[in-house]
C-alpha cells in the first residue's frame, strides 16, 4: 500500500527505538496501536512484529520520512547469511537476541519526563541504568507489576494506564552506571568515562570495543570465568532477568578491576571447586565450555586485553595437567600451547 501515506508526519529523534517512533505515530494518526501501522504500511503479521532493513524504505515512505531518518532507529534486524539474524541498536549491528530487549524493554522515569520517547540504548540488555541520571532503569510497572511491553500503546504510559513518569527510581551501582557510560558512548558521546569501579586503562579496553564486542565481553567474564551459573550450561546464551544482569555486570567488573590476577584467582577456584581433575578429560569437562565461547567470540585481537591473560593461564594448566597432546577442544588457531 505504497500509494497511501499517514496524514501526520511524526520526527523520528536520533537513536530513538523504532517501536516507540510507531508508538508516536499511532497516536497522532489515532491509530489503535503500532502494529495496525506495521500491517497497512508492510502488510505485517500481528504475530510477527519485527521490521526488517529491506522494509524501512517502505516504512519511510508510509509515515513521510526519509530512508535516513528511520535508518538511524534502534530496533530493525536483517537476515546474514550463515550466521541467522542481526539487530540494529545505535548505528551497531549486534549478534545476539540475548543482548537485546526486543518485546519489553525499561526507562527511566526522569528521560520520559525531559522527552516521552523511548530510547534506542534501552534496547540492550546489559544497559541497566541511565547514565544521565545516575538511577537504575524500571523494567516493570510500580502500579500493575508486569514487565513494560514494547506493544503498548503509549512511551510514557502503562498499558494498565499508569504514567511511568511519576515511578520512583532507585540509585544505580557504580558497575551499572559505568557499563551504561560506555554503552551510551556509542551514541551521545564523548562522555566522561572516569570510574572507580576499574582502571582507567581497562575502561578503555571496553570503549573501544563495538557494541557487539562489549556484550560479548561482558558475557564470557561475568558468566564463564565468575557467574554464579553452572558450566554445564556450556556457551549457551539465555535470557537473563534484571537481577542476573546486574550480578554480570559486577562480576565482570570486580575481574577487570584487577585483572589479570582476578582471572587467575576465578579459574583456580572454578578447578578447585567444580574438579577432581586430572590428566586430559577432565581438564575438557572444565574448560570445555569457556574455550568453546573463546573461540567463537574472544579470540579476535579486538579482544587482547583478555584473551592474552587468558592464553597464559590456559597454558600453565595444561602444563600442570602433565598433557603431552593438545585436548582437541582446546585446539585453536588462537591458542598456541607451548608443552615443551
Amino acid at each position: 500500500m505504497d500509494q497511501y501515506r499517514l496524514i501526520n508526519r511524526t520526527q523520528p529523534y536520533p537513536h530513538e527505538s523504532l517501536w516507540g517512533f510507531l508508538m508516536r505515530c499511532a497516536r497522532a494518526n489515532h491509530y489503535r496501536d503500532h502494529q495496525e501501522i506495521l500491517q497497512y504500511a508492510l502488510d505485517a503479521s500481528s504475530t510477527n512484529p519485527q521490521v526488517e532493513q529491506t522494509e524501512i524504505p517502505r516504512l519511510a515512505t508510509y509515515t513521510r520520512n526519509s530512508v535516513h531518518e528511520l535508518d538511524q532507529l534502534s530496533g530493525y534486524s536483517r537476515q546474514v547469511a550463515r550466521k541467522g539474524r542481526d539487530w540494529k541498536i545505535l548505528g551497531e549491528w549486534l549478534s545476539k537476541s540475548t543482548f537485546l530487549k526486543l518485546r519489553h524493554a525499561p526507562i527511566c522515569p526522569q528521560c520520559l519526563q525531559e522527552q516521552p520517547f523511548l530510547r534506542g540504548v534501552w534496547h540492550l540488555a546489559f544497559n541497566t541504568a541511565c547514565w544521565k541520571h545516575s538511577c537504575r532503569l524500571i523494567d516493570r510497572c510500580p502500579q500493575c507489576k508486569r514487565q513494560l511491553a514494547l506493544a503498548r500503546r503509549h512511551p510514557e504510559y502503562c498499558e494498565c494506564g499508569f504514567d511511568l513518569r511519576k515511578s520512583v527510581t532507585t540509585p544505580a551501582e557504580a558497575e551499572q552506571l559505568l557499563i551504561a557510560r560506555i554503552m551510551a558512548n556509542h551514541s551521545d558521546g564523548p562522555l566522561n568515562l572516569d570510574s572507580e569501579c576499574i582502571p582507567a586503562n581497562q575502561v578503555e579496553n571496553l570503549a573501544r570495543l563495538s557494541l557487539d564486542g562489549l556484550c560479548h565481553s561482558l558475557w564470557f567474564l561475568g558468566h564463564h570465568l565468575l557467574g554464579n551459573f553452572s558450566l554445564s550450561q556450556g556457551s549457551g546464551l539465555r535470557k537473563l532477568d534484571a537481577g542476573e544482569t546486574r550480578e554480570m555486570i559486577a562480576a565482570a567488573c570486580w575481574l577487570l578491576s584487577d585483572w589479570p590476577t582476578r582471572l587467575d584467582e576465578a579459574l583456580s577456584k572454578q578447578i578447585a571447586v567444580n574438579s577432581k581433575w586430572s590428566g586430559d578429560n577432565a581438564t575438557m569437562r572444565l574448560l570445555g565450555p569457556i574455550q568453546r565461547y573463546y573461540e567463537s567470540h574472544i579470540g579476535s585481537s579486538d579482544f587482547r586485553f583478555i584473551s592474552s591473560p587468558y592464553e597464559t593461564f590456559v597454558r600453565q594448566l595444561v602444563k600442570q595437567a602433565g598433557i603431552k597432546t593438545r585436548p582437541s577442544r582446546l585446539d585453536s588457531p588462537q591458542l598456541e600451547l607451548d608443552l615443551s
